[in-house]
């Protein structure tokens, strides 16, 4: 666990991961960004750590979301910040979908809902394309970074390279420059 900024309760972990998850409409897009709205901004958790955060649920299988918000918990309170935050946050989603769950096969099974929500899909694309390029230009910086991101998506998007894969190469790369500019300011 690595200290903050500001001090955390378990009360306020609480609050504010019931909020993003329950407005967390979109996927993990939307939920990095209210994390770093609601954390990063308010000075209990740092860009740093958002960042390592943000990097290490990549690497981790399963939901990325969730293992994001655990790893913030973690980060924020320990183990138990971590089980808080991961409870709080799927709460608001999954009241939702055992309340829908429950509507659909009450009153709507067989009924093809799905050919009318083509809007839906449209809109909840657009959210989560600029979501995802919001969070981008927040850890792009520098010319070269902006070449890896898009050597990045090239990689995944065109080529379908795992992003676990792409995520690895690209850090042991980036460790193995550090050595050799290590070296040579020290040459």
């Amino acid at each position: 666990m690595s200290s903050t900024t500001k001090p955390t309760t378990y009360g306020y972990i609480a609050r504010v991961f019931l909020k993003i998850g329950s407005q967390a409409f979109g996927g993990w897009p939307t939920s990095i960004l209210l994390v770093e709205k609601e954390l990063v901004d308010t000075g209990h958790l740092t860009k740093r750590q958002f960042q390592g955060a943000f990097t290490c649920a990549y690497l981790i299988p399963g939901a990325l979301q969730v293992s994001f918000v655990s790893h913030v918990g973690y980060r924020l309170k320990g183990f138990g910040g971590a089980t808080l935050a991961t409870v709080c946050y799927l709460f608001p989603a999954l009241s939702l979908i055992v309340l829908f769950a429950a509507l659909y096969f009450r009153y709507f099974q067989g009924a093809h809902i799905v050919t009318h929500m083509a809007g839906l899909s449209a809109a909840l694309g657009g959210v989560i394309l600029a979501s995802a390029y919001r969070i981008g230009r927040g850890h792009v910086s520098h010319p070269l970074v902006w070449l890896l991101a898009i050597a990045a998506f090239v990689l995944r998007l065109w080529l379908g390279i795992n992003i676990a894969v792409i995520i690895l190469g690209f850090g042991i790369g980036g460790i193995i420059l550090s050595f050799i500019r290590a070296d040579r300011r020290t040459s």
